[in-house]
């Protein structure tokens, strides 16, 4: 099922990337925060350690990030940046059902 208005995808922010390439987690990655699974709660994105998150919701990894912004990207670069992630998770909520 595709994200749809009454249930959208998790927005990726610019906000959300800073988190990640900032975060002090030994791995970190940005992942789908599923929720508890009753089914009411809507998915948001977060970031944690890579060993502690299920490896079909990662979204993007700290690693990644660097590779494709660099060392310390601007906010412009960022938000540039931002469109490949949001399709990265549309197509991963969309796989999941939600």
């Amino acid at each position: 099922m595709e994200p749809t208005v009454d249930r959208p995808a998790p927005q990726v922010t610019v906000t959300d990337i800073r988190t990640l390439l900032d975060s002090s987690a030994e791995l970190p990655v940005l992942y789908i925060n599923y929720g508890p699974g009753d089914g009411d709660t809507e998915a948001e994105l977060d970031v944690w350690a890579a060993g502690l998150v299920y490896q079909p919701d990662i979204v993007l990894t700290r690693a990644t990030a660097l590779d494709q912004l660099g060392e310390e990207p601007n906010s412009e670069t960022i938000a540039a940046f931002l469109p490949k992630v949001q399709k990265a998770v549309d197509q991963m909520i969309s796989v999941r059902g939600l």
